[in-house]
């Protein structure tokens, strides 16, 4: 009887604690038009879903992008037999953002980079190198969005 009483005062606690999420179209203040992908694969259309999912129809300010996404993996470091002990997985995107009238407002590079040791397992690192890309996706997407936000 005491635990569900407990649990009933931290619910309601809980739900009038002030929650207000960061992101959310409604607060942001840009529409985004069209969007140009230069490199169209699924990590780049990850990164305009993000964005999109931030744009605001009701906003005065309206842009348009054009985003050209590079990913790639380098080895750094080799074992005594040649093999790849340590990648290097690089994400570079180049943002170019428009106003409406197709006047240029600014020219962004994003860069983000993470080195990893190389598992035995195929299955595993493949997972794992999904997962790098996936964080560093979302990395970049936050800073379009935050770059976004405070354009005059």
């Amino acid at each position: 009887m005491k635990s569900l009483i407990s649990i009933v005062v931290l619910s309601l606690i809980l739900t009038n604690c002030g929650f207000k999420p960061i992101y959310n179209s409604k607060n942001s203040n840009f529409e985004v038009i069209e969007i140009e992908n230069k490199n169209e694969n699924k990590n780049s259309f990850y990164i305009e879903k993000l964005i999109m999912s931030l744009s605001n129809k009701n906003a005065e300010k309206k842009v348009k992008l054009e985003i050209d996404y590079k990913r790639s993996i380098s080895t750094i470091l080799k074992d005594s037999k040649g093999d790849p002990s340590k990648k290097k997985l690089s994400i570079n995107l180049d943002l170019k953002v428009k106003n409406d009238r197709e006047n240029i407002l600014t020219n962004k590079s994003f860069n983000e980079e993470f080195t990893y040791d190389v598992q035995s397992d195929k299955f595993g690192m493949a997972q794992y190198e999904k997962n790098i890309t996936n964080n560093l996706n979302s990395k970049i997407s936050n800073d379009i969005i935050i770059l976004l936000g405070t354009l005059k």
